[in-house]
């Protein structure tokens, strides 16, 4: 029964197909439109656009990639990322950092390789999370069971706004600015 269901459904696909041309010009010009059209949108116009930073710590290339959203006049800690839930650490796809040897990073070792990079922000402490799932959307499919490693660190909170979420690779560290938070996250290289 299941066989003739599969037979039939292939051949109405077959006589549909042969039947209205052979075909699908119209779709193929809407997805051709639709992607030249996307590239040709100004960066300064697409939320959230990815970025990357990178730079050399004591040897160790780093590179991470993100979804940097803007702030907009929006109260972002507490009320649109909310305290003690686990967060992206950017916006969209998840943030991706890697790195070409092992690290020690605020201390702890963390071999070479690419991660995801989550946090659980909080009022006085965040949790900064190292998973082996770089490759999701957003926190949603999150898995602590696959955390490399996790760091608890203190926020600074500036005064000042910062309009778009930023990452810096510095000589010695990772800094994180998205409205008036601040982390620094200490990297050096671990001589592995």
């Amino acid at each position: 029964m299941k066989r003739s269901v599969v037979w039939i459904v292939l051949l109405s696909v077959t006589i549909c197909f042969y039947g209205c041309g052979g075909s699908n010009t119209d779709a193929e010009s809407e997805v051709a439109e639709s992607e030249e059209s996307a590239e040709t949108v100004p960066e300064e116009e697409i939320p959230s656009p990815r970025r990357e930073a990178s730079g050399n710590i004591a040897g160790v290339n780093v590179k991470i990639d993100y979804g940097s959203p803007s702030v907009r006049g929006r109260q972002i800690w507490g009320e649109l990322e909310d305290f003690g839930k686990v967060w992206r650490a950017g916006a969209n796809a998840t943030t991706a950092i890697e790195f070409d040897a092992n690290v020690k990073i605020n201390g702890e070792d963390l071999p070479a390789g690419r991660y995801a990079l989550f946090m659980i922000p909080e009022q006085d402490e965040w949790t900064v999370i190292f998973n082996k799932d770089w490759d999701e959307w957003g926190a949603f499919a999150y898995d602590a069971a696959q955390d490399v490693l996790r760091l608890t660190v203190t926020p600074g909170w500036a005064d000042d706004v910062q309009e778009e979420l930023l990452y810096d690779v510095t000589d010695s560290s990772l800094s994180f600015s998205w409205e008036k938070a601040r982390l620094d996250l200490q990297i050096e290289g671990s001589g592995e």
